[in-house]
Protein backbone atom coordinates (compact mmCIF):
# COMPACT_ATOMS: atom_id res chain seq x y z
CA UNK A 1 0.00 0.00 0.00
CA UNK A 2 2.82 2.43 0.89
CA UNK A 3 4.52 1.85 -2.46
CA UNK A 4 1.33 2.62 -4.35
CA UNK A 5 0.84 5.81 -2.33
CA UNK A 6 4.41 6.97 -3.03
CA UNK A 7 4.03 6.32 -6.76
CA UNK A 8 0.73 8.18 -6.72
CA UNK A 9 2.42 11.17 -5.07
CA UNK A 10 5.18 11.30 -7.72
CA UNK A 11 2.63 11.07 -10.53
CA UNK A 12 0.45 13.70 -8.84
CA UNK A 13 3.48 16.00 -8.51
CA UNK A 14 4.16 15.42 -12.19
CA UNK A 15 0.60 16.24 -13.14
CA UNK A 16 0.75 19.44 -11.09
CA UNK A 17 4.06 20.44 -12.68
CA UNK A 18 2.55 19.74 -16.10
CA UNK A 19 -0.28 22.16 -15.38
CA UNK A 20 2.11 24.81 -14.13
CA UNK A 21 4.56 24.60 -17.04
CA UNK A 22 2.58 24.34 -20.27
CA UNK A 23 5.02 26.59 -22.18
CA UNK A 24 7.92 24.12 -22.42
CA UNK A 25 9.97 24.06 -25.61
CA UNK A 26 8.87 21.44 -28.14
CA UNK A 27 10.60 19.34 -30.74
CA UNK A 28 9.41 19.16 -34.35
CA UNK A 29 7.07 16.22 -33.59
CA UNK A 30 5.25 18.26 -30.94
CA UNK A 31 6.95 16.49 -28.02
CA UNK A 32 9.00 18.33 -25.43
CA UNK A 33 12.67 18.60 -26.42
CA UNK A 34 14.90 17.72 -23.45
CA UNK A 35 18.16 17.63 -25.47
CA UNK A 36 21.12 19.36 -23.88
CA UNK A 37 23.67 19.39 -21.13
CA UNK A 38 22.13 20.40 -17.81
CA UNK A 39 23.98 21.56 -14.68
CA UNK A 40 22.62 20.58 -11.26
CA UNK A 41 21.37 23.59 -9.28
CA UNK A 42 21.81 22.55 -5.65
CA UNK A 43 20.34 25.78 -4.28
CA UNK A 44 16.98 25.30 -6.03
CA UNK A 45 16.77 21.52 -5.52
CA UNK A 46 15.63 19.48 -2.53
CA UNK A 47 18.25 18.94 0.17
CA UNK A 48 19.76 15.68 -1.14
CA UNK A 49 22.06 15.13 1.84
CA UNK A 50 19.18 15.27 4.30
CA UNK A 51 16.92 13.09 2.13
CA UNK A 52 19.67 10.50 1.60
CA UNK A 53 20.48 10.37 5.31
CA UNK A 54 16.79 9.95 6.16
CA UNK A 55 16.01 7.32 3.51
CA UNK A 56 19.28 5.52 2.82
CA UNK A 57 21.13 5.76 6.11
CA UNK A 58 24.81 6.09 7.01
CA UNK A 59 27.77 5.57 4.70
CA UNK A 60 29.06 2.64 6.76
CA UNK A 61 27.78 -0.92 7.00
CA UNK A 62 25.42 -1.85 9.79
CA UNK A 63 26.08 -5.55 10.14
CA UNK A 64 25.81 -7.75 7.06
CA UNK A 65 28.05 -6.21 4.40
CA UNK A 66 26.40 -8.28 1.64
CA UNK A 67 23.05 -6.71 2.45
CA UNK A 68 24.44 -3.21 3.01
CA UNK A 69 26.50 -3.03 -0.18
CA UNK A 70 23.39 -2.18 -2.23
CA UNK A 71 22.38 0.54 0.22
CA UNK A 72 25.90 2.02 0.28
CA UNK A 73 26.07 1.98 -3.54
CA UNK A 74 22.70 3.81 -3.68
CA UNK A 75 24.02 6.40 -1.22
CA UNK A 76 27.22 6.99 -3.20
CA UNK A 77 25.30 7.25 -6.48
CA UNK A 78 22.88 9.82 -5.05
CA UNK A 79 25.51 11.94 -3.32
CA UNK A 80 27.86 11.78 -6.31
CA UNK A 81 26.03 14.73 -7.86
CA UNK A 82 27.06 16.85 -4.84
CA UNK A 83 30.58 15.50 -4.32
CA UNK A 84 31.89 14.99 -7.86
CA UNK A 85 31.77 18.09 -10.11
CA UNK A 86 31.57 15.89 -13.23
CA UNK A 87 28.47 14.15 -11.87
CA UNK A 88 26.68 17.49 -11.56
CA UNK A 89 26.10 17.42 -15.33
CA UNK A 90 23.03 15.69 -16.72
CA UNK A 91 23.30 14.94 -20.42
CA UNK A 92 20.21 14.22 -22.51
CA UNK A 93 20.16 13.01 -26.11
CA UNK A 94 16.63 12.51 -27.34
CA UNK A 95 15.31 11.18 -30.64
CA UNK A 96 11.93 9.84 -31.69
CA UNK A 97 13.25 6.28 -31.05
CA UNK A 98 15.19 6.62 -27.79
CA UNK A 99 16.10 8.79 -24.82
CA UNK A 100 19.69 8.74 -23.51
CA UNK A 101 20.31 10.36 -20.16
CA UNK A 102 22.84 10.22 -17.35
CA UNK A 103 24.83 12.08 -14.74
CA UNK A 104 28.57 12.45 -15.41
CA UNK A 105 29.87 9.49 -17.41
CA UNK A 106 26.81 7.35 -16.67
CA UNK A 107 24.39 6.85 -19.58
CA UNK A 108 21.07 5.01 -19.56
CA UNK A 109 19.16 4.35 -22.76
CA UNK A 110 15.38 4.11 -22.81
CA UNK A 111 13.50 3.02 -25.94
CA UNK A 112 10.11 4.48 -26.75
CA UNK A 113 7.47 1.81 -27.23
CA UNK A 114 9.36 -1.10 -25.68
CA UNK A 115 10.90 -2.31 -22.46
CA UNK A 116 14.67 -2.88 -22.45
CA UNK A 117 16.84 -5.05 -20.19
CA UNK A 118 20.32 -4.40 -18.83
CA UNK A 119 22.64 -5.54 -16.06
CA UNK A 120 22.43 -3.59 -12.83
CA UNK A 121 25.54 -2.04 -11.26
CA UNK A 122 25.68 -4.84 -8.68
CA UNK A 123 24.42 -7.63 -10.97
CA UNK A 124 20.89 -8.70 -11.64
CA UNK A 125 18.61 -7.63 -14.47
CA UNK A 126 17.05 -4.19 -14.76
CA UNK A 127 13.94 -3.57 -16.87
CA UNK A 128 13.78 -0.03 -18.23
CA UNK A 129 10.76 1.74 -19.72
CA UNK A 130 9.77 5.24 -20.78
CA UNK A 131 6.47 6.89 -21.62
CA UNK A 132 5.16 10.33 -22.42
CA UNK A 133 2.75 11.87 -19.93
CA UNK A 134 1.64 14.95 -21.82
CA UNK A 135 4.74 17.16 -22.16
CA UNK A 136 6.61 15.20 -19.47
CA UNK A 137 8.63 12.00 -19.68
CA UNK A 138 8.28 9.22 -17.10
CA UNK A 139 11.31 6.90 -16.94
CA UNK A 140 11.50 3.80 -14.81
CA UNK A 141 13.99 1.04 -14.01
CA UNK A 142 12.91 -2.00 -12.02
CA UNK A 143 15.20 -4.67 -10.58
CA UNK A 144 14.48 -8.35 -10.01
CA UNK A 145 14.61 -7.82 -6.24
CA UNK A 146 11.83 -5.22 -6.24
CA UNK A 147 14.00 -2.11 -6.36
CA UNK A 148 12.89 0.74 -8.56
CA UNK A 149 14.08 4.12 -9.78
CA UNK A 150 11.46 6.36 -11.35
CA UNK A 151 12.11 9.81 -12.78
CA UNK A 152 9.70 12.37 -14.14
CA UNK A 153 11.30 14.95 -16.47
CA UNK A 154 9.59 18.34 -16.73
CA UNK A 155 10.95 21.23 -18.80
CA UNK A 156 10.14 24.67 -17.40
CA UNK A 157 8.86 27.54 -19.59
CA UNK A 158 11.61 29.02 -21.72
CA UNK A 159 13.46 25.70 -21.89
CA UNK A 160 16.32 26.80 -19.59
CA UNK A 161 15.43 24.78 -16.49
CA UNK A 162 14.67 21.09 -16.07
CA UNK A 163 12.99 19.47 -13.07
CA UNK A 164 13.67 15.78 -12.49
CA UNK A 165 11.48 14.31 -9.74
CA UNK A 166 13.11 11.06 -8.59
CA UNK A 167 11.58 8.21 -6.63
CA UNK A 168 13.89 5.46 -5.42
CA UNK A 169 12.51 2.34 -3.74
CA UNK A 170 14.51 -0.62 -2.46
CA UNK A 171 14.06 -3.06 0.41
CA UNK A 172 17.43 -1.95 1.87
CA UNK A 173 16.26 1.66 2.27
CA UNK A 174 14.64 2.90 5.46
CA UNK A 175 11.87 4.42 3.35
CA UNK A 176 11.40 5.40 -0.32
CA UNK A 177 13.43 8.41 -1.33
CA UNK A 178 11.66 11.22 -3.17
CA UNK A 179 13.79 14.09 -4.43
CA UNK A 180 13.22 17.00 -6.77
CA UNK A 181 16.38 18.02 -8.61
CA UNK A 182 16.58 21.22 -10.65
CA UNK A 183 19.01 21.52 -13.57
CA UNK A 184 19.91 24.64 -15.56
CA UNK A 185 20.73 24.43 -19.25
CA UNK A 186 24.49 24.72 -19.78
CA UNK A 187 24.41 26.99 -22.82
CA UNK A 188 28.22 26.94 -23.08
CA UNK A 189 28.00 23.20 -23.85
CA UNK A 190 25.66 23.77 -26.81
Amino acid sequence: MRRKTTVSRVLALGALLGLLVPGAASAADGKTDFNGVWLFNEGRSDDLRALVEESVGPETTQGDIKKDIVRIWIRQWLLGVLEDPESAYLTVEQSDKDFKTGLGDEVAIYYFGREASSRGPLGGTLKASIEWQGEQLFLQKKSEDGGRIAALYTLMPGGKNLIVAYLLEHKRLRKPLEARMIFDLDEAAE
